[in-house]
Protein backbone atom coordinates (compact mmCIF):
# COMPACT_ATOMS: atom_id res chain seq x y z
CA UNK A 1 0.00 0.00 0.00
CA UNK A 2 2.60 2.14 0.80
CA UNK A 3 4.85 1.58 -2.28
CA UNK A 4 1.83 2.06 -4.31
CA UNK A 5 0.99 5.26 -2.86
CA UNK A 6 5.38 6.55 -3.26
CA UNK A 7 5.04 5.35 -6.86
CA UNK A 8 1.87 7.57 -7.27
CA UNK A 9 3.81 10.60 -6.09
CA UNK A 10 6.78 9.93 -8.07
CA UNK A 11 4.60 9.91 -11.23
CA UNK A 12 2.57 13.25 -10.13
CA UNK A 13 5.80 15.01 -9.74
CA UNK A 14 7.13 13.71 -13.17
CA UNK A 15 4.15 14.78 -15.13
CA UNK A 16 4.05 18.23 -12.98
CA UNK A 17 7.52 19.04 -13.05
CA UNK A 18 8.94 19.55 -16.71
CA UNK A 19 12.33 20.54 -15.27
CA UNK A 20 12.57 16.96 -14.37
CA UNK A 21 12.00 15.56 -17.46
CA UNK A 22 14.29 17.72 -19.27
CA UNK A 23 17.14 16.49 -17.19
CA UNK A 24 16.08 13.01 -17.39
CA UNK A 25 16.34 13.31 -21.01
CA UNK A 26 19.63 15.11 -20.95
CA UNK A 27 21.24 12.38 -19.19
CA UNK A 28 19.63 9.60 -21.47
CA UNK A 29 20.71 11.67 -24.17
CA UNK A 30 24.38 12.01 -22.73
CA UNK A 31 24.23 8.33 -22.02
CA UNK A 32 23.15 7.17 -25.54
CA UNK A 33 25.99 9.29 -26.68
CA UNK A 34 28.60 7.62 -24.71
CA UNK A 35 27.34 4.38 -25.39
CA UNK A 36 27.99 4.71 -29.40
CA UNK A 37 31.28 6.52 -28.66
CA UNK A 38 32.21 3.51 -26.73
CA UNK A 39 30.76 1.05 -29.22
CA UNK A 40 32.47 2.99 -31.84
CA UNK A 41 35.67 3.13 -30.28
CA UNK A 42 35.49 -1.01 -29.58
CA UNK A 43 34.48 -1.34 -33.42
CA UNK A 44 37.33 0.69 -34.38
CA UNK A 45 40.01 -1.39 -32.24
CA UNK A 46 38.46 -4.79 -33.77
CA UNK A 47 39.06 -3.48 -37.27
CA UNK A 48 42.94 -2.35 -36.63
CA UNK A 49 43.40 -5.52 -34.98
CA UNK A 50 41.81 -7.48 -37.69
CA UNK A 51 43.94 -5.78 -40.14
CA UNK A 52 46.78 -6.11 -38.46
CA UNK A 53 46.60 -9.64 -38.07
CA UNK A 54 45.90 -9.53 -42.09
CA UNK A 55 49.07 -7.91 -42.72
CA UNK A 56 51.39 -10.55 -40.50
CA UNK A 57 49.89 -13.52 -42.07
CA UNK A 58 50.20 -12.08 -45.70
CA UNK A 59 53.82 -11.25 -44.24
CA UNK A 60 54.43 -14.91 -42.97
CA UNK A 61 52.76 -16.58 -46.25
CA UNK A 62 55.35 -14.20 -48.14
CA UNK A 63 58.31 -15.68 -46.33
CA UNK A 64 56.95 -19.66 -46.02
CA UNK A 65 56.88 -18.58 -49.89
CA UNK A 66 61.01 -18.46 -50.16
CA UNK A 67 63.17 -21.42 -50.66
CA UNK A 68 66.26 -19.60 -49.80
CA UNK A 69 66.48 -19.75 -46.46
CA UNK A 70 68.96 -22.16 -46.04
CA UNK A 71 71.18 -21.26 -48.59
CA UNK A 72 71.54 -17.95 -46.97
CA UNK A 73 71.98 -19.69 -43.79
CA UNK A 74 74.99 -21.48 -44.99
CA UNK A 75 76.06 -18.09 -46.83
CA UNK A 76 75.89 -16.99 -42.75
CA UNK A 77 77.93 -19.93 -41.37
CA UNK A 78 80.75 -19.40 -44.01
CA UNK A 79 81.06 -15.57 -43.37
CA UNK A 80 81.30 -16.13 -39.99
CA UNK A 81 84.18 -18.79 -40.48
CA UNK A 82 86.24 -16.60 -42.98
CA UNK A 83 85.93 -14.02 -40.19
CA UNK A 84 87.27 -16.18 -37.50
CA UNK A 85 90.10 -17.51 -39.46
CA UNK A 86 91.40 -13.49 -40.19
CA UNK A 87 91.20 -13.45 -36.25
CA UNK A 88 94.56 -13.01 -34.67
CA UNK A 89 96.15 -16.48 -33.29
CA UNK A 90 98.46 -17.18 -30.79
CA UNK A 91 99.76 -20.31 -29.27
CA UNK A 92 99.50 -18.72 -25.78
CA UNK A 93 98.38 -16.46 -23.13
CA UNK A 94 101.36 -14.92 -22.95
CA UNK A 95 101.39 -14.16 -26.65
CA UNK A 96 98.32 -12.66 -26.64
CA UNK A 97 99.24 -10.30 -24.25
CA UNK A 98 101.95 -9.62 -26.25
CA UNK A 99 100.43 -9.15 -29.41
CA UNK A 100 98.00 -6.25 -27.73
CA UNK A 101 100.79 -4.70 -26.35
CA UNK A 102 102.65 -4.12 -29.92
CA UNK A 103 99.60 -3.49 -31.17
CA UNK A 104 99.05 -0.18 -29.02
CA UNK A 105 102.56 0.69 -29.42
CA UNK A 106 102.56 0.49 -32.74
CA UNK A 107 99.32 2.35 -32.34
CA UNK A 108 101.04 5.01 -30.32
CA UNK A 109 103.91 5.19 -32.56
CA UNK A 110 102.11 5.97 -35.98
CA UNK A 111 100.13 8.57 -34.17
CA UNK A 112 103.27 10.86 -32.57
CA UNK A 113 101.83 9.89 -29.11
CA UNK A 114 104.17 11.74 -26.50
CA UNK A 115 104.56 9.65 -22.84
CA UNK A 116 102.94 6.38 -23.96
CA UNK A 117 101.68 4.32 -21.01
CA UNK A 118 100.96 0.72 -22.04
CA UNK A 119 99.44 -1.40 -19.18
CA UNK A 120 97.86 -4.98 -20.55
CA UNK A 121 95.95 -7.18 -18.21
CA UNK A 122 96.27 -11.18 -18.04
CA UNK A 123 94.26 -12.77 -20.78
CA UNK A 124 91.19 -14.82 -19.97
CA UNK A 125 89.30 -17.34 -21.49
CA UNK A 126 86.01 -15.89 -23.62
CA UNK A 127 82.90 -17.22 -22.04
CA UNK A 128 81.09 -19.96 -24.44
CA UNK A 129 83.97 -19.61 -27.03
CA UNK A 130 86.65 -22.05 -25.77
CA UNK A 131 88.93 -21.04 -29.04
CA UNK A 132 89.63 -17.72 -28.27
CA UNK A 133 91.45 -15.57 -25.67
CA UNK A 134 90.31 -11.91 -24.49
CA UNK A 135 93.15 -9.59 -23.37
CA UNK A 136 92.21 -6.07 -21.73
CA UNK A 137 94.86 -3.40 -21.86
CA UNK A 138 94.98 0.46 -21.60
CA UNK A 139 96.94 3.27 -23.10
CA UNK A 140 97.58 6.51 -21.57
CA UNK A 141 99.29 9.49 -23.31
CA UNK A 142 99.39 12.77 -25.17
CA UNK A 143 98.09 13.07 -29.15
CA UNK A 144 99.23 16.11 -31.16
CA UNK A 145 96.93 19.13 -31.95
CA UNK A 146 94.29 17.85 -34.34
CA UNK A 147 94.97 14.45 -33.97
CA UNK A 148 92.27 12.94 -32.60
CA UNK A 149 90.46 11.92 -36.02
CA UNK A 150 93.36 10.32 -37.42
CA UNK A 151 93.56 8.46 -33.67
CA UNK A 152 90.56 7.12 -34.22
CA UNK A 153 90.55 6.34 -37.13
CA UNK A 154 93.69 4.27 -36.82
CA UNK A 155 91.43 2.16 -33.71
CA UNK A 156 88.22 1.66 -35.93
CA UNK A 157 90.12 -0.11 -38.64
CA UNK A 158 91.12 -2.76 -35.88
CA UNK A 159 87.32 -4.17 -35.60
CA UNK A 160 85.56 -6.28 -34.53
CA UNK A 161 89.47 -7.97 -32.72
CA UNK A 162 90.32 -5.25 -30.76
CA UNK A 163 86.52 -3.35 -29.27
CA UNK A 164 87.07 0.29 -26.93
CA UNK A 165 86.20 -0.32 -23.81
CA UNK A 166 86.51 3.27 -22.79
CA UNK A 167 87.81 6.20 -24.37
CA UNK A 168 88.60 10.03 -23.08
CA UNK A 169 90.23 12.39 -24.77
CA UNK A 170 90.53 16.57 -23.10
CA UNK A 171 90.43 19.90 -25.17
CA UNK A 172 94.01 20.33 -24.16
CA UNK A 173 96.76 20.50 -26.72
CA UNK A 174 98.45 18.21 -27.10
CA UNK A 175 95.80 16.35 -25.46
CA UNK A 176 95.37 13.82 -23.09
CA UNK A 177 94.06 10.55 -23.70
CA UNK A 178 92.98 7.31 -21.97
CA UNK A 179 91.69 4.45 -24.59
CA UNK A 180 90.78 0.78 -22.71
CA UNK A 181 90.50 -1.60 -24.97
CA UNK A 182 89.81 -5.26 -24.99
CA UNK A 183 91.53 -7.88 -27.92
CA UNK A 184 90.01 -11.16 -29.21
CA UNK A 185 92.33 -13.80 -30.18
CA UNK A 186 91.86 -17.53 -31.49
CA UNK A 187 93.71 -20.29 -30.02
CA UNK A 188 96.04 -21.63 -32.03
CA UNK A 189 95.16 -25.81 -32.67
CA UNK A 190 98.42 -27.94 -31.41
CA UNK A 191 99.39 -30.58 -34.62
CA UNK A 192 97.22 -33.87 -35.38
CA UNK A 193 99.06 -36.43 -32.98
CA UNK A 194 99.42 -39.85 -35.60
CA UNK A 195 96.91 -42.43 -34.81
CA UNK A 196 99.62 -45.11 -34.29
CA UNK A 197 103.18 -44.13 -32.89
CA UNK A 198 106.03 -46.58 -34.00
CA UNK A 199 108.20 -48.06 -31.43
CA UNK A 200 111.63 -47.11 -31.78
CA UNK A 201 114.00 -49.70 -33.56
CA UNK A 202 110.68 -51.12 -34.83
CA UNK A 203 111.76 -52.70 -38.34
Amino acid sequence: MAEQAWWNRVRSEWRANQRLRLAALVALVILAAHGLSSLDARTEAHRKRHADDLELQARLEGLRKQDDWSARAEEAATRLQEMRQRMPEVSSAGLAQAELQNWLGELAASNAMAEPRIRVEETLDVPGHPEMWQVLARLDGQIPQYGQAAFLRAVSEALPWIQVERIEIDDSAPARLNLVVRGYYRRAQPPAQDAAVQPEGGG
